[in-house]
C-alpha cells in the first residue's frame, strides 16, 4: 500500500462539514503565517502576496476535495506555492524535506515533492518511481494528484495541468543521497526518450545526462549506417549490453567536456579523446555491428559544433548544430543529385521524436513536416531514411526557391507511432515544440550566452553569433503549432519572431485558406495539358489525384479545377490516408467541394451521390487499403496529380505498376503537388521507358514558398495591425503574382523541351534552377562591388518582386526596414529569374562564370535605361504613350 492517486473526485467547493473544515483548519495556518509566528522555523513556507486569501481561494478551486481535505495545512501551503511556480507553464519544480516523520522511523525519511507542469498523471508517476529507484532510494508511499491551470489566452493545446508527485523515501543504511544530482534527474526525466531512460537503467553508473547523449548520438548515427543489423530498435537493444557501458560512459564525458561553458576541451585534446575512443571500440568489440555503430557515434561528436546540452535545467530536447561534412559520405552514396553540401543541419532529439533541419543557404526557407508513422515497423523504416529524406526535401526547396532572396531548407520531425487521436495530437505538438525550443537554444541570443558561444567567445565553433531561421508550415503542422512558435520565438528574444514562421493566421498567408500552392500547380497543369494538344477549357478530360479534399494542395486543387474548368474536367480518381473513391465518368465534384469546405477526409463522402460506376472503399478492410496504395497506378486519367501521400510512392523498384498492359502509362502527364512523391530513378526510368511528361515539385509547387517569402517580407516592413489592415489587398496582388512567375517557368520548359525532346522535365526544370541560382549568387557579388551610392538606388527595383499594394504603401519604410544584404539578394533573384526565363537555358550556360557579373550588371543597366524611357513615354503627350509604355517594359 504505497501507492495512492487522487484528483478523481469532485473540485473542491469548501461548502459541505468536512471541506469547511478544513477551510478552518488553512485558515488558521494563515493567519500564523502572517503574525509571523513561523518564520524561520524550518520546512515553514515565509509569508507571502500569493498566499493572500484570494489566491488561496483560487487554488483550492483546481484542486479535488480528496487532497485539500486529506492535507495537513503546512504541506498544503507547500505544495501550492510549488505548483504556482509551474502552473501554466511546462516546468518542473523539485522540493526535498529531510528528517520527516513518517512510519516508526521518525526523522529518518525523506519527503520528495516534484511538480511537473502540462504532465500526465502516469508519465510523471512512473518516471519519478524510475529516477528514485536508479538513486537506490525506497520508496515507503507515494501520492499522486492532479491540480488544474489557471484560465490561459497562450497559443498552443490546451495545458494538462500540474501533477504532483510526493513520495516518502528512505535511503540504504549507510548511504548518502546526492539531491543535487536527484533533483536534475527529476526535473530531466520528462524530456527523455524511452531510448534513454533504458540505457540509463541498464547502465545505472551512466546517469540520465550520459544516458541522454549517448542515445541521441546513437539515433543520429542512423543517418551514416546502411547496415542490415542497425534498425533503430536493435542498435538502441545492442547498446544496453553490459560490454558497453565503458565505452558509453567514455563518449559522453568527451561530450560534456567538450561543451562546457566554462572550460571547453580544446580542439587538439578533443580530436585526441575521440581518437581514443575509436582505439577502445577497434580494440574492445569484435562483432562488426557493434564496432560500426560505436565508430559512428564517435564521428557524430566530431562533427558536433554547438549544443544546448548544459542548458539541463531549461531544455525541452537535446539540440545538436551539425558540421555538414558529417554528411558527405551518404550524400555521395545516396543522394548524387544533391550537388553541394548543406550550409548548416541541426538535429534535436527528444521524447518521443527526433528532429532534422538542413538548409542549403545562411539564409533559406523551407517548410517543417512531421512524419507520424501509423506503427513501430514503419517507425524503424522511417527512421531509415529520415535525414536522406529532409535532405531531399531541402535540395528541392533549394531548387524551387530561384526566385526569392531566401535558400532552401527543410525541416523533418519524426515521432514515435502513438496510441489515440488525441494522444496522438498531443504527442505531434509536443514534438514540434520541443524542436522548436531545441534549435532556438542554439539560436536565440540570451541562450547561446548562456552556453559561452556569442560570436567572439572561444567555445563557439560555428564561427558566428545567432542564425537566422525561416520555417513555413508543412505536413502535420497546425494552426495551433504555427501560433505557439511564433509565441515562443517572441518569449525567447528571437530577432524577428513574426519571421521565424510563415503562414500564420492573423497576420500572415494561410497557405491552406488562400490555396497558394494549388495556384501554381494549376498553372504548371494547364500550360502541360495545352502543350499536350488538350484544350482543357473546351474539351473533356479527366485527372487522379492523391490527397485528401481536406488537404491543402489536393483541397484546394477541387476547388480551382472547377473554378477554371467547370463541367470539362472529370476527378476520376483520389486516394487519401482514410481511403479511396474512383469513377470512370467522374467523382461528384459538389460532394468533394463539400469535404473540402468541412475539413472532412475521403472516407466521409456520400456514397449515395455516386454514380453506378463509381466505388469508396476505406482502409480499415484490406481491400481498401489495397485499393488506397494502388489507385495512382490503376486508375487511367489524362493527367495525375499527386498532392499529397508519402514520398517515393513511385520508386526505383515499381515504376512500372504506374504502366497499362500495353506499356502506356496511366497519366499522360503527371504534375507534382506533392514533394518526392516519385523518385529522381523513377522518373527518368518513366520516362526512358514511354516519354512521360513529369512537371517536377521544385517547379510546379514553388508558389507556395514564394507567398512564405512575400508574407516574411511585408512581417518585417509592417506591424501587426498594419499586416492585417493590408492583407485584404495583399493577398490577391500576392496571388496574381505567382501564378505570373509559374506561368513563367512554366511556358519556359515547355519552351526548352521542344528544342531539347532527348531530356526529360525533370531534368530541365533542375538545369534551369540551377541556372538561375549561378545567375543570382554573379548578380550579388556585382551588386555587392558598387559604390554606396549607387546601391542607394537600387532599391526601387524591389517593385519587379514585392507587390503593389505593399510597394507603393510603404515603399519609403521598405528602403529602411528591409537589411542591405535582403535588399541585394531580392533584387539579384528577381534580375536572374527574369533574364534566365526570357532568355532561356542556352543562353544562361553559354556565358563564362568570370563574365556573368559584368553581364548581370549591364542587364540590370539597360533594364533602368529602358524603365526610364518607359516613363518619359507615359509622361509624354504621345497619343498611344499607355501601350508604348507597356510594350517597353
Amino acid at each position: 500500500d504505497i501507492l495512492e492517486t487522487g484528483s478523481a473526485d469532485a473540485p473542491f467547493s469548501g461548502e459541505d462539514a468536512e471541506q469547511k473544515a478544513a477551510l478552518v483548519a488553512l485558515e488558521g495556518y494563515a493567519a500564523r503565517l502572517r503574525a509571523g509566528e513561523l518564520v524561520g522555523q524550518s520546512n515553514h513556507v515565509p509569508p507571502s502576496a500569493i498566499l493572500s486569501d484570494g489566491e488561496v481561494a483560487k487554488f483550492l478551486r483546481r484542486c479535488s476535495t480528496t487532497y485539500v481535505c486529506q492535507h495537513e495545512p503546512r504541506l498544503l501551503y507547500k505544495q501550492m506555492l510549488l505548483t504556482q511556480s509551474v502552473a501554466g507553464t511546462e516546468d518542473v519544480a523539485v522540493e526535498f524535506e529531510d528528517g520527516y516523520e513518517y512510519g516508526s522511523h521518525n526523522g529518518a525519511a525523506t519527503l520528495i515533492t516534484v511538480a511537473l507542469g502540462d504532465s500526465k498523471p502516469r508519465r510523471a508517476l512512473q518516471g519519478t518511481l524510475a529516477t528514485l529507484d536508479m538513486h537506490g532510494l525506497q520508496v515507503e508511499r507515494v501520492l499522486v494528484d492532479m491540480i488544474g491551470d489557471p484560465p490561459s489566452d497562450k497559443p498552443g493545446l490546451p495545458s494538462a495541468g500540474v501533477t504532483l508527485v510526493r513520495a516518502i523515501v528512505r535511503s540504504p543504511a549507510g548511504a548518502v543521497a546526492d539531491n543535487t544530482q536527484l533533483a536534475n534527474d527529476l526535473r530531466r526525466f520528462k524530456w527523455l526518450d524511452d531510448s534513454a531512460l533504458s540505457l540509463a537503467a541498464a547502465h545505472p553508473t551512466l546517469g540520465l545526462e550520459r544516458a541522454e547523449s549517448t542515445a541521441a548520438l546513437a539515433t543520429l548515427s542512423l543517418a551514416l549506417l546502411d547496415h542490415p543489423l542497425l534498425s533503430r530498435n536493435n542498435m538502441l537493444s545492442l547498446l544496453e549490453r553490459p560490454a558497453f557501458a565503458p565505452q558509453l560512459a567514455a563518449l559522453s564525458d568527451v561530450f560534456a567536456a567538450r561543451f562546457d561553458p566554462t572550460s571547453p576541451m580544446d580542439d587538439a585534446a578533443f580530436g585526441a579523446a575521440i581518437d581514443d575512443f575509436d582505439k577502445s571500440v577497434a580494440v574492445g568489440f569484435q562483432a562488426e555491428e557493434s564496432r560500426s555503430l560505436l565508430h559512428a557515434m564517435g564521428r557524430c561528436l566530431r562533427h558536433t559544433m554547438r549544443t544546448n546540452a548544459p542548458l539541463a535545467e531549461s531544455r525541452r530536447a537535446l539540440a545538436l548544430r551539425l558540421d555538414p561534412a558529417l554528411f558527405a559520405q551518404p550524400i555521395s552514396q545516396h543522394a548524387p543529385h544533391v550537388l553541394q553540401l548543406p550550409y548548416g543541419v541541426f538535429f534535436v532529439a527528444g521524447r518521443h521524436f527526433s528532429s532534422f533541419h538542413v538548409r542549403f543557404a545562411d539564409v533559406a526557407r523551407g517548410g517543417l513536416r512531421v512524419v507520424a508513422p501509423a506503427d513501430s515497423e514503419a517507425h524503424v523504416a522511417e527512421s531509415r531514411r529520415h535525414f536522406l529524406e529532409c535532405l531531399n526535401l531541402a535540395w528541392a526547396q533549394q531548387l524551387k526557391n530561384k526566385d526569392i532572396p531566401e535558400g532552401g531548407s527543410k525541416g523533418v520531425c519524426l515521432v514515435t507511432p502513438g496510441s489515440s487521436s488525441k494522444e496522438r495530437a498531443e504527442l505531434l505538438h509536443g514534438s514540434v515544440k520541443a524542436t522548436i525550443d531545441g534549435m532556438l537554444d542554439l539560436i536565440s541570443p540570451g541562450a547561446l550566452a548562456r552556453l559561452g558561444e556569442a560570436a567572439e567567445a572561444p567555445a563557439d565553433r560555428v564561427g558566428r553569433g545567432p542564425e537566422q531561421i525561416y520555417l513555413g508550415p508543412d505536413e502535420n503542422i497546425t494552426p495551433d503549432d504555427i501560433d505557439w512558435v511564433v509565441h515562443r520565438a517572441a518569449e525567447r528574444g528571437y530577432a524577428r519572431p513574426a519571421a521565424f514562421m510563415s503562414s500564420k493566421p492573423a497576420e500572415g498567408i494561410n497557405h491552406k485558406e488562400f490555396g497558394v500552392t494549388s495556384e501554381g500547380v494549376a498553372v504548371f497543369l494547364d500550360v502541360a495539358l495545352n502543350a499536350l494538344g488538350l484544350s482543357p477549357r473546351t474539351e473533356p478530360w479527366s485527372v487522379k489525384l492523391t490527397g485528401g479534399p481536406d488537404g491543402d494542395v489536393a483541397g484546394n486543387m477541387l476547388q480551382i479545377l472547377h473554378r477554371e474548368y467547370g463541367d470539362k474536367v472529370r476527378v476520376v480518381g483520389m486516394a487519401d490516408g482514410s481511403g479511396c473513391a474512383e469513377d470512370p465518368a467522374g467523382l461528384p465534384m459538389a460532394e468533394l467541394l463539400r469535404l473540402f469546405e468541412q475539413s472532412l477526409p475521403l472516407s466521409a463522402l456520400d456514397r449515395a451521390a455516386l454514380s453506378p460506376s463509381g466505388l469508396l472503399t476505406t482502409v480499415d478492410t484490406e481491400e481498401g487499403f489495397h485499393a488506397r496504395n494502388s489507385m495512382h497506378n490503376r486508375v487511367v486519367a489524362d493527367a495525375f496529380i499527386p498532392a499529397g501521400g508519402r514520398p517515393s510512392a513511385i520508386n526505383g523498384s515499381n515504376w512500372r505498376d504506374f504502366l497499362l498492359p500495353d506499356g502506356t502509362p496511366s497519366a499522360k502527364v503527371i504534375v507534382e503537388g506533392a514533394n518526392l512523391f516519385v523518385t529522381p530513378e523513377a522518373r527518368q526510368a518513366l520516362f526512358e521507358e514511354c516519354g512521360l511528361p513529369i512537371i517536377k515539385d521544385s517547379s510546379a509547387n514553388k508558389c507556395g514558398v514564394i507567398c512564405s517569402s512575400l508574407e516574411i517580407a511585408a512581417s518585417i516592413v509592417l506591424e501587426r495591425d498594419e499586416f492585417v489592415a493590408l492583407k485584404p489587398a495583399y493577398v490577391p496582388a500576392v496571388v496574381d503574382r505567382l501564378r505570373a512567375l509559374a506561368r513563367l517557368e512554366a511556358s519556359r520548359i515547355m519552351a526548352e523541351s521542344r528544342l531539347r525532346p532527348h531530356v526529360p522535365l525533370p531534368k530541365l526544370s533542375e538545369q534551369l534552377s540551377l541556372a538561375i541560382l549561378r545567375v543570382t549568387n554573379a548578380a550579388a557579388d556585382a551588386l555587392e562591388s558598387l559604390e554606396p551610392e549607387r546601391k542607394e538606388r537600387l532599391w526601387p527595383l524591389m517593385r519587379e518582386h514585392l507587390p503593389a499594394p505593399l510597394f507603393d504603401a510603404y515603399s519609403t519604410r521598405i528602403a529602411e526596414a528591409l537589411p542591405w544584404e535582403y535588399q541585394k539578394s531580392l533584387i539579384a533573384a528577381s534580375l536572374a529569374s527574369r533574364l534566365v526565363y526570357r532568355e532561356g537555358l542556352s543562353w544562361a550556360e553559354s556565358l563564362p562564370s568570370e563574365a556573368l557579373p559584368t553581364v548581370c550588371l549591364e542587364y540590370l543597366r539597360q533594364e533602368q535605361r529602358i524603365r526610364q524611357l518607359a516613363e518619359d513615354v507615359r509622361t509624354s503627350s504621345l497619343g498611344e504613350r499607355d501601350e508604348v509604355s507597356e510594350l517597353l517594359i
